[in-house]
C-alpha cells in the first residue's frame, strides 16, 4: 500500500493493509515534525521523500535487521488463542533469528507450516506454562494473536536486552493501531514510550515478552485467572526494550473495561497492593479525574472512563469478600 498523504481517512485503509502483511509506503514532499514523531511511523516500511525531483529514503525508527538467514540463537514464540489464527506468524516467521512458532489453541484456528497445540484453556499462566513441554529453544517468546511485530529485528532487539542488561525478563513498545482512539494512544505512550537502549520496569507484559527457557522451567509462571505477567515480575528484575516494536490496541468498550480492570485490579490486591478505590468515598473523590480523558477522547468516551472506576471499585469489594 502506498500513501501519499498522511490523512485521518486513510487510517482504515492503513491497518487494513497492515494486518494483510502488506508492506506500506509514505510518500511525501515534506514530513512535518509532529509526523515524524508520530506513534503512526512505525507502521510504514518506508517513508519516501521527494524533493527537487530526487527521493529519499527514511527508515523507521527500528533497529536494524541482522544479516540475511536463519543464525544466531533460537526463540520459541508462544501465542495463545481461540478466535482465528494470529495475525503475526509471516513477520515472526521473517525474524533474522531462527524462531519457532507455537500456537495454543482451543479453538479452530487452521495454521500451515507453524505448530498448533490444542490444549484446553486453564487460566493465562497455565496455558501458557504448558508450552514450555514443547519447548527446546534458548527462548520463550510469549506474545498475542492479534500483535504484529515491527522490523525484522524486533526478536534480537529483546534477546541483545536481555543479555545486556541481566534481566530474568523483557517486553517491547506497544504500538496502537492506525484506528485506534485518542485515550488508547495515550495510555501506550505512558506504559510503553519511544526511547532507545534498555532499562528497568516493573513488570513484563505478554503482548510482546522474551525469557529465558531455563529461567521459566526455574521460576514457573503463577496460576492466576489474570495478570499472570505482573505476578511473576514481583521481586524479578525486568527489562523494558523501545525500539522492539509490535502494533497492538483493542478498541474500548465499557463492559470490557470493566470486567478487566475489576479483575486485574482484584489480582493487584491479592498479590498484597493496596485498592485504589477502596470505597464510595474514594470513589466519588476520583469522578473529577474521568473529565480529562472523556474531554481527550470525546463523548463517547465517559462512559469507558466510569465502566474502568467502577471496576476499580468492585475489585475491592470481592477482596473484602
Amino acid at each position: 500500500m502506498r500513501l501519499t498523504h498522511f490523512q485521518a481517512a486513510q487510517l482504515a485503509d492503513l491497518e487494513a493493509a497492515l494486518r494483510a502483511g502488506q508492506d506500506c509506503v509514505l510518500a511525501t514532499d515534506k514530513l512535518p515534525n509532529d509526523i515524524r514523531s508520530s506513534q503512526l511511523m512505525p507502521c510504514f516500511d518506508r517513508v519516501d521523500l521527494r524533493s527537487h525531483g530526487l527521493r529519499k529514503s527514511l527508515s523507521r525508527q527500528l533497529p536494524p535487521a541482522g544479516r540475511p538467514g536463519k543464525h544466531g540463537p533460537r526463540v520459541t514464540a508462544v501465542i495463545p488463542t481461540h478466535r482465528h489464527t494470529p495475525i503475526g506468524l509471516a513477520a515472526l516467521r521473517d525474524q533474522d533469528l531462527p524462531v519457532e512458532t507455537l500456537v495454543l489453541s482451543n479453538g479452530e484456528a487452521q495454521v500451515n507450516g507453524d505448530r498448533v497445540l490444542k490444549v484446553p484453556w486453564i487460566g493465562h499462566g497455565p496455558t501458557r506454562q504448558r508450552a514450555l513441554e514443547f519447548c527446546d529453544t534458548d527462548y520463550v517468546l510469549f506474545t498475542v494473536d492479534d500483535a504484529l511485530p515491527r522490523g525484522r529485528g524486533a526478536v534480537r532487539a529483546l534477546v541483545n536486552a536481555l543479555e545486556e542488561g541481566g534481566y530474568q525478563g523483557v517486553f517491547g513498545r506497544q504500538i496502537p493501531w492506525p484506528t485506534a482512539d485518542a485515550v488508547t494512544r495515550s495510555r501506550l505512550a505512558k506504559w510503553t514510550p519511544a526511547g532507545e537502549g534498555h532499562w528497568p520496569a516493573p513488570q513484563t507484559d505478554h503482548v510482546w515478552a522474551l525469557y529465558r527457557t531455563q529461567t521459566l522451567r526455574e521460576h514457573p509462571l503463577p496460576a492466576v485467572p489474570i495478570g499472570e505477567d505482573m505476578a511473576w515480575s514481583k521481586g524479578k528484575r525486568v527489562g523494558y526494550v523501545p525500539e522492539s516494536l509490535v502494533l497492538h490496541s483493542h478498541t474500548r468498550s465499557p463492559k470490557a473495561l470493566f470486567e478487566r480492570t475489576r479483575d486485574l485490579h482484584l489480582q493487584h490486591q491479592l498479590t498484597g497492593d493496596e485498592a485504589t478505590v477502596p470505597n464510595i468515598a474514594a470513589f466519588i473523590r476520583a469522578l473529577p479525574g474521568v473529565l480529562g480523558p472523556t474531554v481527550r477522547g470525546g463523548p463517547k468516551e465517559l462512559p469507558n472512563q466510569l465502566a474502568e472506576l467502577w471496576g476499580q471499585w468492585r475489585a475491592s469489594k470481592l477482596k473484602k469478600g
